[in-house]
């Protein structure tokens, strides 16, 4: 089965061949994988057998060699590529698809390079490894706890609704321990990035006090939160509000936790006032077991419990006062503690925290919605599990929109071009064509509906990437239905209606692929677009002239190269023709039923040509 190399992107082509090459028709570099960097070192913008030699003299622009392995070597390096040649975009453009670097025997690599590239290949792989393992968690998660939801719904006797309850309540546990593993590694990787936005601390505060408040009236404890009026706390901070809520919210519970009778209190104080900024001590006390001066040392070391009765007591995993600690840290905090076994607990924590003014605020989003907006409102999700689908179509429907659902990138591209949505639910991680280009795709075949990236994936950059992929928005699973329908509902307020052109005109060409493959390097598709206008005129005469002379092997060869460079291209208006043109000649078919043909091929390639070289004069002005 032929690859559709094309087709891949520079993440695919990294996860299938991660010491792959990529050159021009010159034999220049364009770009290179990842690892392969990390071995010989940045040779984008080279010629290839500047930095590289074969094992052996197989001839590269020779196509009978594509597919066949072979080892490449960084000249002076220490060891080999293994991997193969193919074709890849216009003529003489290649591939070479290099799978594993090898060692030469009897040599070593520097120990400092190795080293420096062992660590660098570390934190790649537990980066993906925790990209993978956070996806994989949260789809099953997100099953649970959606149904969970709407399992809730309906009519449940006493036992039933207690059975419900529980499923939803150890769901979320176990949710807040994948959270704060992927917590920890993202700050020890230093790929935790902190907001810095608008907030008020008091609503801050109270949200933690709404979440938490019913854990201690379950166990009679009395719980106040306490901002005197005479502190003046700025109205409006400037800090990362989800992660102050997260610190507070850790103490609160452990305090609520390990406090059997009496109270937990949570105050604020304003410890320094400057012009701009002010000194804030944020203080959980407790009448709870207390600790001993020697876990006072240690409270914030990584999977740190007293002693093990307290672990089979109180259960914890010893990684929120640690992950707390990472993140007071990288906001410029300390922390302050004060404890006595038997008596209680005094935790604080200490952060400067700039004033603001009130647009420093964000746009609060309205959380009412007008069912009837929902009504036969045609959405689309595109998602290969089917549990992901099944949860999202419950919920939509159960609104009263018309549901549809797609199992890959592909089959969503084919569909947005025969029907019309409102919304698109984009996964992410799908095989064919992921959620980044298949959002790409959509733009450039015209789509301006609204496209939401629904992802269990946290890692840093994540929303980055899924914005200038082109989509409007970003939900995490698992997913929170109030979430979800408020953020549909405010797109369907912004975009009310996605109305396509009245009329449907096919293009000659689309350059879709190339901004795929190039990642948005627009130097890249001129280029490419250069070599299309300089190669297929040559082309065109050499094919013209076989045909003339009746060398119907020689124009099947032809056609099988134009082929490609139309189907790069998407020149759909040919795409069949030159494949009859290369099957009716490699079969010895009749001359004159050729003809038309070759007629439709040169006179749709020259139109695409003049089409292009208009578009090269546009991007050069």
């Amino acid at each position: 089965m032929e690859t559709n190399f094309l087709s891949l992107g520079t993440v695919q082509l990294n996860r299938l061949f991660p010491y792959f090459i990529l050159l021009d028709p010159n034999m220049n570099i364009t770009h290179m994988g990842a690892l392969l960097k990390n071995v010989c070192g940045d040779c984008i913008g080279g010629n290839f057998f500047d930095h590289f030699e074969q094992s052996d003299e197989k001839d590269i622009f020779d196509s009978q060699n594509f597919g066949i392995g072979i080892n490449i070597s960084p000249k002076g390096g220490a060891g080999a590529v293994t991997g193969k040649w193919e074709e890849f975009g216009f003529e003489k453009s290649f591939l070479f698809a290099g799978e594993k670097f090898l060692l030469k025997n009897n040599q070593q690599t520097s120990p400092n390079l190795t080293a420096e590239t062992d660590a660098e290949k570390t934190s790649d792989v537990k980066e993906m490894f925790l990209a993978n393992m956070s996806h994989e968690i949260r789809t099953p998660m997100n099953a649970i706890i959606s149904m969970a939801n709407e399992l809730a719904k309906t009519t449940l006797t006493d036992e039933q609704d207690y059975y419900n309850q529980t499923i939803q309540t150890a769901s979320k546990a176990l949710l807040v321990i994948i959270n704060d593993i992927l917590d920890l590694s993202k700050i020890n990787a230093g790929k935790l990035n902190l907001e810095h936005i608008g907030f008020d601390l008091s609503g801050v505060l109270s949200d933690v006090m709404q979440v938490i408040s019913h854990k201690a009236q379950k166990k009679g404890l009395e719980i106040s939160c306490i901002l005197p009026e005479s502190q003046n706390i700025s109205p409006v901070l400037m800090g990362d509000p989800h992660r102050i809520n997260q610190v507070v919210w850790n103490l609160m519970s452990n305090a609520i936790k390990f406090t059997a009778k009496g109270s937990v209190r949570l105050t604020a104080t304003v410890l320094k006032e400057e012009k701009d900024s002010q000194e804030i001590d944020i203080l959980v006390t407790d009448t709870g077991i207390g600790m001993d001066p020697e876990f006072v040392n240690r409270l914030f070391d990584t999977f740190s419990q007293e002693h093990e009765s307290v672990s089979r007591e109180y259960g914890g995993t010893g990684l929120g006062m640690s992950i707390s600690k990472k993140l007071v840290d990288q906001m410029g905090g300390h922390f302050k503690v004060e404890s006595e076994k038997g008596v209680g607990s005094a935790i604080s924590f200490v952060i400067k925290l700039g004033k603001g003014l009130d647009t420093d605020l964000p746009k609060v989003a309205k959380t009412g919605y007008n069912e009837e907006l929902f009504e036969g409102r045609k959405i689309l999700i595109v998602d290969d599990n089917e549990t992901n689908r099944l949860v999202a179509s419950t919920i939509l429907l159960s609104y009263g929109s018309q549901v549809l659902n797609a199992e890959d990138g592909q089959i969503a591209l084919d569909m947005a071009k025969e029907d019309v949505y409102d919304i698109i639910l984009m996964d992410i991680q799908m095989p064919v064509l992921d959620g980044y280009e298949t959002t790409k795709m959509l733009r450039l075949q015209g789509y301006a509906g609204t496209i939401i990236a629904l992802t269990a994936s946290v890692v840093p950059g994540e929303r980055e990437k899924c914005l200038a992929a082109g989509m409007d928005d970003y939900l995490t699973k698992p997913i929170n239905e109030e979430h979800l329908i408020d953020v549909i509902d405010s797109w369907i307020k912004k975009k009310p209606v996605y109305t396509p052109e009245p009329e449907f005109i096919e293009p000659l060409y689309s350059l879709a692929g190339l901004r795929v493959i190039s990642k948005g390097r627009e130097d890249f598709v001129t280029r490419m677009i250069e070599m299309f206008c300089e190669q297929v005129p040559d082309a065109l005469t050499n094919l013209n002239a076989s045909f003339q002379q009746g060398d119907l092997p020689q124009v099947s060869k032809l056609a099988h190269k134009l082929k490609s460079t139309i189907d790069h291209l998407e020149i759909k208006s040919i795409q069949r023709t030159i494949r009859s043109i290369e099957s009716l000649s490699d079969e010895d078919g009749s001359k004159e039923e050729l003809i038309p043909m070759i007629d439709d091929v040169n006179r749709i390639l020259d139109e695409v040509i003049r089409e292009l070289q208009l578009e090269i004069k546009a991007r050069n002005e």
